[in-house]
């Protein structure tokens, strides 16, 4: 049996999940890790910690394991993106990451707009022009920070900057690369119009390669902490929405709905139609030939959470189910979930999210049941903005949401499509695990599925309140 080492960086946590060659999860082991905010607009993270739970992680995972850690083929990555940080030759980071939350860049985000414009910056990269991406930080760094920036031997992702602790390679993939503004998304390449223009150093950033490529054997130091064999390898990973989707089997009729504190909708595309497609934000995938759009609720389980702590404080979501189940044939409530701007559709950072329809017999499952049908109805919203209908015949959904059965009825209520819940929730994890294997030859299927949820036969009630939905919101 080959045994396959999947790595998610996320923004809060690092967890390392083994899956044998069916994809069946073995074992796991998680640990958080904290956001550093000097300011209102920065938030960092110490790069050195990602690596000190990888290695803590993976050990404990091989321990709960019990099995030998030399049939341990393959290692590779799902990692948060857009978050960099400069290292030095001996890969020691500079200063502390600046992630993706940080905002600090506004000035040079006005600057890029002003002298490049959003639009052609969408055609070019897939991409609006926003304080998260990285090419506005590199430039607030290059100002602020000037002899880091210059003395820097490369810039480095989570993923880029793991795999380079991992092997001694300093690469990334089309779907890292795509969340930077540096990368022209049609050529799959470092956009030499943009470095030029804004003299940022190509020998800076790490080289581009596919997903599942081998970015070179373990070093000896590492296999040797870890157990490995001498031929175990690191793949190159992927952005972790994109291995989410990989591992759900995102394909040209199966879109993904990665349903957790934000919620990611993901459409597979066989061409970037930066010029016709606006709405939503493109990303290059783990698959050659392929790429993305990726719509964003910034704020989905965020919202249902931030509910239960006001109105449900010390009881569990299962209450939120049963009470919502209660009353949301018959609910009045309407909630818009942008609490914290609206990225897509279109790019709206200043919206704000509201419930509407209160009155006298309000009760609290009447705001449970509006917070995930506000959700759901933001998911059809997007689906009509990617082209999804009459193209998409089924989604998949995973993330902590998917664990509930009365949301993922909603939303495929709202939706009129199926909705698939796989075997586990740790999709960003399987993704990796199949490129993993990818890179020693190894082709595995994405997760097989646990339950499936169809649409109900009178849909009329949410067609209406839909409709509802969306006068609200244009009132706005």
């Amino acid at each position: 049996m080959s045994i396959y080492l999947a790595v998610d960086l996320g923004t809060t946590g690092c967890r390392s999940i083994l899956f044998d060659d069916a994809l069946s999860e073995l074992a796991s082991a998680y640990e958080e890790y904290g956001l550093i905010t000097p300011d209102a607009r920065s938030v960092e993270q110490d790069a050195e910690l990602w690596w000190e739970l990888t290695l803590r992680t993976a050990k404990a995972a091989i321990d709960k394991s019990e099995i030998d850690p030399l049939g341990i083929k393959g290692i590779s990555i799902s990692s948060q993106g857009i978050t960099i940080v400069p290292v030095d030759r001996e890969l020691k980071p500079m200063c502390n990451a600046l992630t993706w939350l940080d905002m600090r860049a506004e000035e040079e985000t006005a600057f890029l707009r002003e002298d490049y414009g959003d639009g052609a910056m969408f055609t070019l990269t897939g991409k609006h022009i926003d304080a998260a991406y990285t090419l506005p930080k590199l430039l607030w760094m290059k100002k602020h920070m000037a002899e880091t920036f210059n003395n820097a031997w490369k810039f480095l992702m989570p993923m880029d900057f793991l795999i380079a602790r991992l092997t001694g390679q300093c690469v990334t993939d089309h779907s890292m690369a795509s969340g930077t503004l540096l990368f022209d998304i049609k050529n799959g390449v470092w956009s030499r119009e943009i470095l030029d223009r804004y003299g940022i150093p190509e020998e800076k950033l790490p080289e581009i390669r596919r997903s599942g490529a081998c970015a070179g054997k373990i070093l000896p130091h590492v296999a040797a902490e870890l157990g490995l064999g001498p031929d175990c390898v690191a793949a190159v990973g992927a952005q972790d929405q994109k291995c989410a989707a990989l591992g759900a089997g995102l394909d040209m009729k199966t879109m993904t709905i990665s349903l957790g504190t934000a919620a990611a909708v993901t459409k597979k595309w066989a061409s970037p139609l930066t010029e016709e497609h606006t709405a939503v934000g493109w990303g290059g995938y783990a698959e050659e030939g392929a790429w993305v759009t990726e719509g964003v609720v910034n704020t989905a389980g965020t919202c249902l959470r931030w509910l239960r702590d006001i109105a449900y404080r010390g009881e569990s979501y299962r209450v939120l189910d049963e009470e919502a189940e209660h009353v949301r044939r018959n609910n009045t409530v309407l909630f818009i979930p942008n609490m914290s701007g609206a990225p897509s559709p279109g790019y709206h950072p200043e919206e704000e999210g509201c419930f509407y329809g209160i009155n006298l017999s309000t009760v609290r499952g009447n705001l449970a049941a509006a917070v995930m049908e506000g959700i759901a109805f933001e998911i059809r919203e997007l689906l009509g903005k990617m082209d999804a209908y009459g193209n998409v015949e089924r989604m998949v959904i995973f993330g902590g949401g998917a664990k509930s059965d009365l949301w993922c009825r909603i939303i495929a209520d709202v939706t009129g499509l199926s909705l698939t819940v796989p075997t586990t929730a740790e999709a960003a994890g399987a993704g990796a695990a199949i490129l993993a294997a990818k890179a020693v030859g190894v082709c595995l299927p994405p997760l097989p599925e646990a339950r499936v949820f169809t649409p109900s036969e009178d849909r009329t009630p949410y067609e209406e309140r839909y409709r509802a939905y969306c006068s609200l919101k244009n009132r706005n």
